[in-house]
């Protein structure tokens, strides 16, 4: 794997088709990744001969094509350290042979980062039953509020928050990807077929063991709002102590994660790493089952201030000038609700 990943560095390895994107010539290197929506490869730009990411979704309807370039286009708009940028997109036909109920294929070229996930991480400190330590937790969820609080000043909200969904740069920053789930940051309910399609819309694109309890059982009337993001966030924080989200167990067992997320998030009985109580509280109030109880990105930030300044840690990321331009224009990008992302 070593030899290879210098042979890919070098560009020795060019067996791959290739494909056109905003001018620009790549070849695809190698399969990384599946999904239910789409294919991640690995690949490199012909003239520089960069290594980036290309995320093909294949669609199949006009929706799924729109909803695609929605998310190429978050990605091109929310410029902050903390979320992942993309580097150009394109519309077109399958660059490789697919089911013939396809459309179209939409292609992200994303920056690529060698490191990985957090989740791949904290598999690994799961299997040798150790901790990444309190710095890294740190910087890790003060990283993630950075990114988050310009999203959600942009008006969205993530809903697909998890440490799957965290990539790390060189540096360890971390770097939150994958905006296929972006919705509108507040989305009121009015009659039980909103709050249905809502229902629908969650099981298709947030994960399990990291989604909000107001996200099993949609209210109706009533408000999804971006504390969902916050019991997301809490089940990170909750998964950088421990290596896992709280409700993997539950998961593993056959157990009902639905039912489990109606008491809150809980510590472990028996940790086996110990952390600051103000760190503890923190998890138990993000993962509380109330989205009003939930303490806003801010609120945990102050929180974080005082254990980041102990800790010799920035309390804020450094962020670049364009993190005003994280506020999207609805002429530039139009957010549609579920709704209109089902109509096909």
């Amino acid at each position: 794997l070593v030899i290879k990943f210098y042979l890919n560095q070098m560009g020795c390895i060019q067996s791959g088709p290739t494909f056109v994107v905003d001018g620009r010539s790549y070849r695809i290197v190698e399969n990384i990744g599946e999904g239910g929506f789409s294919q991640v490869d690995l690949c490199r730009e012909e003239k520089s001969n960069r290594l980036c990411v290309a995320k093909r979704i294949l669609c199949h309807s006009r929706a799924d094509s729109e909803r695609a370039v929605r998310e190429a286009e978050y990605h091109r708009r929310l410029r902050h350290p903390n979320l992942l940028t993309c580097l150009g997109h394109s519309v077109g036909q399958p660059i490789t042979s697919v089911a013939a109920t396809v459309v179209a294929e939409v292609i992200l070229v994303l920056p690529y980062h060698r490191r990985g996930t957090l989740s791949e991480e904290l598999d690994l400190c799961r299997i040798a039953k150790s901790s990444i330590g309190l710095n890294r937790i740190l910087s890790t969820i003060s990283g993630l509020c950075s990114g988050l609080a310009a999203m959600h000043s942009a008006d969205l909200a993530h809903r697909d928050l998890k440490t799957g969904n965290v990539l790390l740069d060189d540096s360890l920053r971390p770097i939150l990807m994958d905006f296929g789930s972006v919705t509108d940051k507040l989305v009121w309910i009015n009659s039980r077929q909103e709050a249905v399609r809502w229902q629908d819309f969650a099981a298709e694109h947030c994960s399990m063991t990291y989604r909000a309890p107001e996200l099993y059982n949609v209210p109706c009337p009533g408000i999804i709002s971006e504390k969902a993001d916050i019991w997301s966030l809490g089940c990170v924080l909750y998964a950088l102590c421990y290596n896992e989200s709280p409700f993997d167990p539950v998961y593993s067992r056959g157990d009902s994660v639905a039912l489990a997320t109606c008491s809150g998030i809980k510590l472990p009985t028996s940790p086996e790493f110990d952390y600051p109580s103000e760190l503890q509280q923190l998890i138990l109030s993000m993962g509380n089952p109330d989205p009003d109880r939930r303490p806003s990105l801010a609120e945990i930030r102050t929180v974080l201030a005082p254990l980041l300044i102990s800790a010799g840690l920035p309390t804020e990321e450094p962020e670049d000038d364009a993190t005003e331009a994280a506020v999207v224009s609805q002429g530039d990008v139009r957010l549609t609700s579920v709704a209109d992302t089902q109509e096909a």
